[in-house]
């Protein structure tokens, strides 16, 4: 097999960068052997590591059409490699790092960087042949069959796949074209007075500092609301988990994302304009911001609470999913739940005496409260049983009655 290439250097390594056909991929790229290790310990443990990722590789390769993958990094060793460098001379400008790699077909050649795509790339060709001469970008380094060797390629093998920084949620949701829910997100925060000037946080955590009295949420808990928001709607629609899935995976047609991507706004347009809280907070300034408590260091306003607000929305989509009732009336209704965290009924819940959001909170219980406030008839009496019991249990009495906590609505 002749393959172009270029000749480079780094380090102690040679390497030569090139492209292959998937079918030779197939044909010559063993998986992780105990080639690279002195017994077959380590080699079981890294073909054992190969999950359900190759799957989503398969049908990323199948279904994506703008598919692309970075280089693999492949390990050579045994056979006769040959290399016929050519020269390349342009004007003032000559080089001999271009050339033909020969492969004997003797070679041992197994992936130090990309094990998962090698599989992935095995299983799409089973299913679809048509992909076989598709290339992929290849990075070849020699492998020395010794104790020495094998020490350089797991070092290197430990480089690659241990200290590549794995790209932050939030940069993922700044950057994803395929996930509907992604996508969303970026527009709703282009054009949502809610998530404007600065009122979404981009970090690479669901958490906002106390100190921030402007900042409504993050990026990161934006996009996990408006992934609730969506299994709602498409479940509403008769989607099943693996057609949702692929909705995340692979963007559909431009219609279909317009029309989420609507929809889920209408959600956010409609809770700001029916939740006063919420139309104060969007026709505030930010010097305004600070007077309306919404965040303090002793508490504020649940809703601009990460682990509160996700609930608030899972609460709210069982409503609409349990009862006959619009969206902007179900938002209504909702407006029954007390908002203040650092009051009970969420004091000792959501909030602690020691004014700092429970880390230990139960999250179902939370959901079923807020239904509690809105209409009980909405939840099993097994429901209602244990949150009477986890409220009663987190404030220190023996039992209390569905009054008792009504007692706190707004």
């Amino acid at each position: 097999m002749k393959i172009a290439a270029i000749k480079g250097k780094i380090g102690i390594w040679n390497y030569y960068v090139t492209a292959m056909r998937f079918e030779d991929i197939v044909k010559h790229v063993d998986p992780i052997t105990e080639e690279i290790s002195n017994n077959k310990t380590f080699s079981n443990m890294l073909q054992r590591a190969i999950t359900d990722n190759v799957d989503e590789i398969k049908e990323y390769l199948i279904h994506q059409p703008e598919r692309f993958f970075n280089a693999l990094v492949l390990a050579v060793y045994d056979g006769k490699p040959e290399w016929y460098e050519l020269e390349v001379e342009i004007e003032d400008f000559r080089t001999y790092a271009v050339g033909v790699l020969e492969l004997s077909g003797d070679e041992v050649i197994f992936p130090v960087d990309g094990q998962h795509r090698v599989e992935g790339i095995r299983k799409a060709l089973q299913e679809n042949p048509e992909l076989q001469n598709e290339k992929v970008p290849v990075i070849m380094i020699g492998h020395e069959n010794t104790l020495e060797g094998k020490q350089r390629t797991r070092r290197l093998f430990s480089t690659l796949n241990r200290r590549a920084r794995k790209v932050n949620d939030n940069e993922l949701i700044a950057l994803d074209e395929d996930d509907v829910v992604a996508v969303a997100t970026r527009d709703i925060i282009e054009h949502n007075p809610l998530f404007a000037d600065d009122r979404i946080v981009n970090v690479g955590n669901k958490n906002i500092p106390s100190s921030n009295h402007w900042a409504f949420t993050s990026i990161i808990e934006l996009y996990e609301c408006n992934k609730i928001l969506f299994d709602y709607l498409t479940t509403k629609k008769g989607l099943k988990a693996k057609e949702k899935k692929q909705m995340l995976l692979y963007r559909p047609d431009g219609q279909t994302t317009s029309k989420y991507v609507k929809e889920i706004n209408e959600f956010w347009q409609v809770m700001q304009e029916e939740i006063p809280s919420l139309s104060e907070y969007v026709m505030s300034s930010k010097e305004r911001a600070q007077s309306l408590g919404n965040r303090t260091e002793k508490g504020g306003n649940l809703l601009f609470r990460p682990i509160a607000l996700t609930q608030y929305i899972n609460a709210l989509c069982f409503y609409l999913k349990n009862t006959d009732s619009d969206l902007r009336t179900a938002v209504k209704c909702f407006n029954k739940i007390p908002l203040n965290i650092h009051e009970k009924p969420w004091l000792n819940i959501l909030w602690t005496q020691d004014n700092k959001i429970n880390g230990r909170v139960r999250k179902k219980e939370v959901m079923n409260m807020m239904l509690l406030f809105v209409d009980s008839a909405v939840l099993k009496d097994k429901d209602i049983e244990s949150v009477l019991t986890y409220w009663a249990t987190s404030n220190g009495k023996a039992c209390i009655t569905i009054e008792e906590i009504m007692a706190y609505s707004r």
